[in-house]
């Protein structure tokens, strides 16, 4: 009796010890064609010439996210992101080194971040789509703001 005890118990000990098999949670991706089409809804302001800043690198890259499929196109973001952080480190022009563009330019920065690194969960198409609105967007108002086209920051800014 006390055997068959024991072994009931032990029997219970191990069974419940051992660890079932991991579920992996597969990230949901809906309609890629969907957030193609919202990423190629902006485009990319070209920036003004200047030879201190390197900038075409950036915006051949950030172009290029509209022809890339959604499986690539980390790698791609992370390749702005690197690039972005070499302009930053880049010695800038006296007229462009103020505060007001140094922070936008770090607000971008910031945006490659975000859409580089962002743990997505449902819908990791369409999140990662509007992270790169976003940065698109944070670009251009970076590029009206060296260029001095007056860019309004209140309707650029207005969540859609």
């Amino acid at each position: 009796m006390r055997f068959s005890i024991s072994l009931f118990c032990i029997l219970l000990i191990t069974t419940s010890c051992i660890s079932t098999k991991p579920q992996t949670t597969k990230q949901n991706v809906d309609k890629p064609i969907d957030a193609d089409s919202i990423i190629a809804s902006i485009s990319v302001a070209s920036p003004p010439k200047i030879d201190a800043l390197n900038l075409s690198n950036l915006v051949s890259l950030m172009e290029s996210l509209n022809n890339i499929p959604f499986e690539q196109r980390e790698v791609t973001l992370k390749s702005i992101k690197d690039e972005a952080k070499t302009v930053l480190d880049q010695p800038w022009p006296k007229a462009l080194d103020t505060n007001p563009i140094r922070s936008r330019y770090n607000v971008f920065v910031t945006d490659i971040h975000v859409a580089a690194d962002k743990r997505l969960d449902q819908n990791v198409a369409a999140q990662q789509a509007n992270a790169i609105v976003k940065m698109k967007k944070s670009w251009n108002i970076f590029i009206g703001q060296i260029s001095h086209v007056e860019a309004s920051a209140v309707l650029e800014m207005a969540p859609r």
